[in-house]
């Protein structure tokens, strides 16, 4: 009974979450366009590499190709001490305003503090070597500076030529991380600056340093440290940049786990940013996060716990007719009923399905997505809790045991 009464409870409370958010966007949809530019300011982009010589090249080519005044626009690559030939690759592309540079490996956070010493301009932006930008991204994110409060913009993220069903899946969670971008701009309470083109007011990092080398996730903690000084981050939703999802399990498995990990060791280092002083997300963003984590777990372990249940029932009623699986199917159907279609948690469970179909339409819209969504969504809906709590389940007990992860341990360096 317990059981039950806290996946009705969860449920709720994942609704009205939703619910919420949802009416956030709609109240804030006049908001939904970018500022129009005033003036371009001087922006430096840095591309902190490791390893990445099959996709810099790429990444190189699309900063290369911003609409974007090119005397405003200054790109440093930095190699993180690769094994392969990034560094021999991005020397290819010196200029006037591309520099190079190489250095023992030591991870993303000193590569980004490494050009951010060689930097003066009023802008200074981070583009992970397996991303790419829209031609249109920078210019669309630009707007947001002319309001002093704000310390960083961020763009939409989005999977890159998505093939096999794991980057199917993580089409529709960047999807989902777009829209939900975007609603927490308007409540003030974006607490990611992912790497994927990123920009940062530069006097920001010259007052409260640049990214933190002792963290997981830099771009994590950076967030928290602007919402901690109670300065702004904005979202641009239809500046585009794309990524390179993990194409394998263990690829996958290794990014989720220094997420995670980050994510724990930041919200305790900043766990000051819970409760009514830092607004809409100490007091709802932020708890609501922790609320879906536990909801996930206990989910994850109910389902499993009603799978064995059934497993074992059906084990038992082959018994009763010697094995024989014609006659257990017979049986089966003749104890068929579809009551289940009139519980609650049935009912609440088809609307939050038909409400995320909303909001992942909504997110399309929004961000100029233009490929179809049907079969990575199914994929999602079947596959993505799993996969999510089960992750979270790994976070916990790596944590517990104090198990090392570090940069470049995924498919890229997002």
């Amino acid at each position: 009974m317990l059981w039950e009464v806290f996946i009705y409870v969860a449920t709720y409370v994942g609704l009205f979450t939703g619910v919420f958010f949802f009416y956030t966007f709609l109240e804030n949809k006049q908001y939904l366009q970018n500022p129009k530019i005033k003036r371009f300011y001087d922006v430096s982009i840095i591309i902190p590499a490791y390893n990445e010589s099959m996709t810099i090249a790429r990444t190189i080519k699309s900063l290369l190709k911003l609409d974007y005044p090119k005397d405003k626009l200054k790109i440093i690559i930095v190699d993180d001490g690769s094994k392969d030939n990034t560094y021999e690759i991005a020397k290819r592309y010196l200029s006037k305003n591309v520099s190079v540079f190489t250095k023992p490996n030591s991870g993303k956070a000193r590569s980004l503090n490494f050009a951010l010493e060689k930097i003066d301009t009023e802008l200074v932006g981070c583009l992970d070597a397996d991303s790419y930008a829209d031609k249109f991204s920078l210019k669309k994110m630009i707007g947001y500076f002319d309001n002093g409060n704000v310390m960083a913009v961020v763009p939409s993220i989005k999977i890159s030529n998505a093939k096999g069903v794991l980057q199917q899946i993580q089409k529709i969670e960047y999807l989902f991380a777009v829209y939900l971008k975007k609603v927490f701009s308007y409540l003030k309470s974006v607490y990611i600056a992912p790497g994927p083109l990123s920009i940062y007011r530069k006097s920001f990092l010259d007052k409260y340093g640049g990214w933190d080398e002792n963290t997981l996730t830099e771009d994590l903690e950076l967030a928290l440290r602007i919402q901690s000084k109670n300065f702004l981050i904005e979202n641009s939703v239809d500046a585009n940049v794309y990524t390179v999802g993990p194409k394998n399990f263990k690829q996958l498995f290794n990014q989720r786990m220094r997420w995670y990990l980050g994510l724990m060791s930041n919200l305790l280092k900043y766990k000051s940013l819970f409760g009514k002083k830092y607004g809409d997300l100490g007091i709802f963003v932020l708890p609501s996060s922790f609320v879906f984590i536990c909801f996930s777990i206990f989910a994850f372990f109910y389902l499993l716990r009603g799978f064995f249940r059934s497993f074992f029932d059906w084990v038992h009623n082959l018994s009763v007719v010697n094995f024989e699986f014609l006659s257990f199917v017979k049986m089966e159907l003749e104890y068929l009923n579809f009551n289940f279609i009139y519980s609650p948690f049935f009912i609440l469970t088809v609307i939050a399905i038909m409400f995320s179909v909303v909001v992942i339409y909504i997110a399309k819209v929004c961000s100029n997505e233009k490929t179809s969504m049907v079969i990575p969504y199914l994929l999602y809906l079947f596959m993505y809790w799993i996969l999510f709590a089960f992750f979270w389940l790994m976070a916990g007990i790596y944590k517990l045991l104090s198990f090392d992860v570090k940069w470049g341990e995924t498919s890229g360096s997002a």
